[in-house]
């Protein structure tokens, strides 16, 4: 008898101090319902292990009680990775919408600074001195207005420029907090093994916390998940390079790029190696500044300086036929453009290339590129067209024409497959400046077609503004012809389509991820009723079970006194 009242004793204390964990769980749940990341919490319980009986002729099985059989998080691991699956397209999509932003603020057309502003503003001065060609006056003018002109291209061009290198600096300030988030999820990888030695303990707080690493990381950088075996999970590239295994991190790095404006290039350290991975990746935060800095960004300013550089060689080459007032002539009106040229940092030869601007009006604006394909050899390539210009061969120091007014001579011995790059516009527009010849005397701007005065050759340069300059233009994917100022134009155009684009796929991209983060909410999110339910539940239980302690312990008295 007084064995199974200590039976009773038993499971009664066991109900008791079950479900006054199944409470402490509850009151976790409703403490976390507003904590992001967090996954609700749920007991599973178990019938204690019975005990045997002998009675009515046979052994029999009592029940001793119950037990906690675990405490889950509410979690779909589908849905997670899901989840991750979007991130990095959002992650690279808002990093372009602020960025085209923020081009669109720098060519704002209504600002009464732009462009087209100053573009019109000169043209309308050309034609003032074309219709008074001898008026010193309207020459200080067309000066001005030249100035300004030169000094918009310029500000245009440092300011993109000096975007591509905010986008620099913040690429290497999301290599570190990429590097952060990695060692924090190997730490928790450590832990999370650690406190679950079994199958029955889940270190649910810990795996919370990793899951919102691993979330955050995913918006910075294309990631794939790896569930492993000892409840450690791994995390590589989309190509399969490994940021993560179980506890072992592996670190990105930045390293300069020569050849790519001395901006930064992405590296991983394999343990074995440094290996480049900026091209291979694919997705986040992370490729979309590469994308930005090194593609949108990129393309817009070679646009400008193309723009600014054939500028200045139109204009230069009807100013050169014409004559000042005080009989000058063959005089450049804007500085002409010299080449610049790029060896390849990479190169393995010796090969020195060294270009002029042997015809300063009629050289190309285009990027060319000079492929070595033996020491005395190359293939001479457009860049900007992708057109080929065939092979030629050189004798080392000496000095020739290789197109469109381009003078080069070569030293040194050259190795196959080494590159150099070259032309006349790169930075043209950072650079754009009136000729310090113009600009000292402005008698010497050449308005007339003869010494005589009269205003013909200013009519000629005016026209410009209304001549198709840009012939056969591939735009987006139509081709045709372009004035100066529907070149711009174009441009800005341009940025403008792709920022609606890019405002357009982030609208859908925040409308996919609402719906999949109310899908994980419906699942592990903590809902205040439901919990207020079992609350009473486990408070009945917990009642009951303190109910039959008493019971027992009046039966145990009762006893005594017998």
């Amino acid at each position: 008898m007084t064995t199974n009242i200590f039976s009773t004793l038993s499971s009664a204390k066991l109900g008791l101090l079950a479900q006054q964990l199944a409470i402490e769980v509850t009151g976790q749940n409703v403490a976390n319902v507003e904590t992001e990341g967090y996954s609700r919490q749920d007991v599973s319980f178990e019938a204690n292990t019975p005990r045997g009986h002998i009675k009515y002729g046979g052994l029999h099985q009592l029940g001793t009680g119950v037990r906690i059989a675990s405490i889950e998080r509410a979690h779909d691991q589908f849905l997670f990775t899901q989840i991750m699956d979007e991130g990095d397209l959002t992650g690279s999509t808002e990093v372009k919408k602020e960025i085209f932003e923020q081009l669109e603020v720098l060519f704002n057309e209504g600002s009464g600074r732009s462009l087209n502003d100053a573009l019109g503003l000169f043209f309308s001065s050309v034609h003032d001195l074309a219709a008074n060609a001898r008026g010193l006056p309207e020459r200080v003018d067309l000066i001005s207005k030249a100035e300004h002109l030169a000094s918009t291209f310029n500000q245009t061009g440092n300011q993109l420029f000096t975007i591509q290198r905010n986008i620099d600096a913040t690429i290497e300030t999301e290599v570190a907090e990429i590097n952060t988030l990695t060692t924090q999820i190997g730490k928790l990888n450590e832990s999370i093994h650690a406190n679950e030695p079994t199958s029955q303990y889940k270190a649910n707080d810990l795996r919370d916390n990793r899951d919102r690493l691993v979330k955050e990381l995913s918006k910075k950088i294309d990631i794939q998940l790896v569930q492993e075996s000892d409840n450690q999970i791994s995390l590589t590239l989309k190509d399969g390079t490994a940021l993560v295994l179980k506890d072992q991190v592996f670190d990105l790095s930045t390293s300069i790029n020569a050849n790519n404006e001395s901006f930064n290039d992405v590296y991983i350290d394999t343990g074995s190696t440094t290996k480049n991975i900026t091209s291979t990746i694919k997705g986040g935060e992370l490729r979309g500044y590469l994308d930005m800095r090194d593609t949108e960004v990129e393309s817009i300013l070679d646009k400008m300086n193309i723009l600014s550089g054939s500028f200045i060689q139109e204009f230069n080459s009807i100013h050169r036929e014409g004559f000042g007032i005080d009989g000058s002539s063959g005089l450049d009106f804007f500085t002409p453009l010299d080449v610049t040229v790029d060896h390849d940092a990479d190169n393995t030869g010796t090969a020195v290339v060294s270009m002029t601007n042997a015809s300063p009006t009629t050289v190309s604006v285009d990027e060319f590129e000079i492929a070595f394909t033996g020491s005395d050899t190359f293939t001479l390539n457009n860049l900007t067209t992708n057109a080929s210009s065939g092979t030629f061969t050189f004798t080392t120091g000496s000095t020739f024409n290789i197109k469109d007014g381009f003078a080069v001579a070569i030293s040194g011995t050259a190795a196959s497959g080494d590159k150099v790059t070259f032309s006349v516009s790169e930075d043209a527009a950072s650079l754009m400046s009136v000729s310090s010849t113009i600009t000292a005397d402005g008698q010497k701007i050449a308005a007339g077609t003869t010494t005589n005065g009269d205003g013909g050759n200013a009519l000629l340069m005016a026209d410009l503004q209304n001549e198709l300059v840009f012939n056969s233009v591939t735009w987006s994917s139509e081709s045709g012809s372009f004035t100066f100022d529907e070149y711009y134009n174009a441009v800005v155009s341009t940025i403008g389509i792709e920022s609606f684009s890019a405002q357009a796929i982030l609208r859908q991209q925040e409308g996919v991820m609402l719906q999949l983060n109310s899908r994980r909410e419906s699942i592990s999110g903590v809902s205040i009723d439901e919990e207020m339910i079992k609350m009473i539940k486990f408070q009945q239980a917990y009642n009951a079970s303190a109910r039959m302690i008493s019971m027992v312990d009046e039966m145990l008295d009762t006893l005594n006194r017998m």
